[in-house]
């Protein structure tokens, strides 16, 4: 491990990366409650004052792997519904996406250690969530504007949103980062039916 006085090697921002893969990379292998700042400082090979430039609290390490995560996500799924042909492929494209947080072998366990009750107690914890909710909607709010203009959504409400956000969280087993019985497909095709119906969508 990388000693107090030891010289930096890398800049601010690659460092900070370098943190919060060394967090993951610990979480997965020992578990959320079992992790320590020193075993993460030996992941990563930085030092003590390393972390502490960037972290003031194990809480806001959390936060910041979930807030990055929720990126990450949020980043996919934007480009999947913008590339998509018309707003109900994009809706599809977002169902889809999400769904694949529960199911997902590797998402699924980030998911889970970043819902289980040692991470939840982190101060800033609940406007994280909140945060990376919106994140998620957004894209999901501009299809369904789409849709409606578009004449192909016309039993879609503002409400629908936080509707599907919860559907998908259910069917996918995502919060509190519960791995899925149900297979993808099957999954998928109990969503997009859902939804296709709430939203008014006629299927060809």
């Amino acid at each position: 491990m990388a000693g107090p006085g030891r010289p930096r090697r890398f800049d601010e921002a690659h460092e900070r990366q370098l943190l919060l893969d060394a967090s993951i990379a610990v979480m997965e292998r020992n578990g959320f409650d079992d992790v320590a700042v020193a075993d993460i400082l030996a992941e990563a090979d930085v030092s003590t004052r390393s972390f502490y430039r960037h972290f003031a609290s194990k809480d806001e390490l959390v936060c910041a792997i979930y807030h990055r995560e929720a990126q990450r996500i949020a980043e996919q799924i934007t480009l999947r519904t913008k590339n998509a042909a018309d707003p109900v492929e994009a809706l599809d494209a977002w169902l889809s996406a999400m769904l694949a947080v529960g199911h997902h072998p590797r998402k699924a366990k980030r998911a889970a250690i970043l819902a289980s009750p040692g991470a939840r107690r982190a101060e800033g914890y609940t406007e994280t969530v909140l945060a990376a909710l919106e994140l998620f909607a957004e894209p999901l709010r501009d299809t369904i504007s789409a849709g409606r203009a578009a004449g192909m959504m016309p039993l879609a409400t503002d409400e629908d949103v936080e509707l599907l956000q919860s559907l998908v969280w259910g069917a996918g087993g995502v919060p509190p980062g519960r791995i899925s019985q149900r297979s993808f497909e099957q999954s998928l095709a109990m969503v997009r039916s859902f939804a296709h119906r709430a939203l008014g969508i006629r299927d060809a």
